[in-house]
């Protein structure tokens, strides 16, 4: 072995990066842009407040007990208490009766439930009848439940991030090679217009990314055995539309990469921020204003509501959540497009 060729070989790799300046921006840029999220997002003291609605009759030393501890209480009748509770307005609804509570848990995150469990019941010890307070005490939950497992609350998550991780690296690194081959330029020497251009690649990527999100849902739910209350075709349906969304980013983030490099750099700007923002790890309503903001713009954020609420909640399609997510993320399509037909003008025109 030759150290003096290898050595050549290093130096050549050395000085192509030397040159590829925006590589190299890439390269030192993008990990410092994710830590700092990190930073922000685990780095400062996390308020996790606990929201509780007393439902029905509830003696008034109770209440005042509670409202002096760090949760949020508010007392209602029991079916405005509820429909807080369905409305993920409020975390728990506490009914007291016979000396006896019942704790009914909104369910739907399991890393919230638990911590929800242990402030409400460190809350309510020995506020009646000086007794322990898991000898009176009964946890049922509106959604989910013990019998759920964490893959079965994490399966709305990770379908969606799957399908849009997936879908958007296979898009932005296949657009690329059009435009660096310079099919883009042949073609647009043709009658093609470039929004036709764009529509064509879009029905080409999203008939393997619908393909794509139906093998992810069947393997989930019939291989995985995931549990879940709504309807597949619902699920599908905000899968399809998140992957053409996924496709339509791509086309458009493919204009801001040289090479495949570069396009494969992009992945975890465009994923990492919506894997932390969009309630995968830190629920939404519990991230500072600032993060709020920022994921409020991010597709994943809806498309992990909508899959819960489906999933887990068991809505349908007309509940006007979903539909409401579902919009978002089609809006979010349509934008890409756009910014996608824009970025063919900049190139290659």
């Amino acid at each position: 072995m030759s150290l003096h060729r290898a050595g050549a070989v290093a130096r050549r790799i050395v000085l192509q990066f030397r040159r590829d300046r925006r590589s190299l921006a890439l390269l030192f840029v993008a990990p410092m842009v994710v830590l700092t999220l990190v930073g922000v997002l685990w780095g400062s003291a996390a308020t996790n407040t606990v929201r509780v609605v007393a439902a029905g009759d509830v003696d008034p030393q109770v209440l005042e007990a509670l409202r002096g501890t760090e949760i949020q209480l508010s007392a209602l009748d029991r079916d405005a208490a509820l429909e807080e509770l369905r409305a993920g307005h409020a975390d728990a609804m506490i009914e007291i009766a016979d000396n006896a509570a019942t704790v009914t848990v909104e369910g739907s995150d399991p890393t919230r439930t638990a911590a929800i469990v242990g402030q409400v019941e460190g809350a309510l010890i020995h506020l009646i009848l000086d007794v322990p307070l898991t000898a009176f005490v009964k946890v049922s939950y509106l959604y989910g439940g013990p019998d759920y497992s964490l893959l079965d609350y994490l399966a709305p998550v990770l379908i969606a991030v799957f399908a849009f991780f997936f879908i958007f690296l296979l898009s932005t690194v296949s657009f690329l090679r059009e435009r660096t081959s310079g099919t883009l330029e042949r073609l647009l020497a043709t009658p093609l217009t470039r929004g036709e251009l764009v529509a064509g690649y879009m029905g080409g990527f999203a008939l393997f990314a619908l393909l794509q999100a139906l093998v992810i849902l069947a393997f989930t739910v019939f291989v995985l055995k995931v549990q879940y209350r709504g309807n597949l075709a619902t699920i599908f349906i905000v899968e399809a539309v998140l992957v053409i969304g996924a496709v339509s980013l791509g086309l458009a983030i493919s204009a801001f990469a040289r090479n495949e490099l570069q396009a494969v750099q992009f992945v975890p700007l465009v994923l990492l921020p919506q894997v932390f923002l969009s309630g995968f790890l830190v629920p939404v309503d519990q991230l500072s204003d600032v993060l709020r903001a920022i994921s409020a713009v991010l597709p994943l954020t809806y498309a992990n509501e909508a899959l819960r609420s489906v999933m887990v909640k068991g809505y349908a399609l007309t509940d006007p959540l979903i539909l409401r997510d579902i919009g978002i993320l089609a809006a979010f399509a349509l934008l890409m497009a756009v910014a996608a037909v824009l970025s063919i003008r900049r190139e290659v025109a």
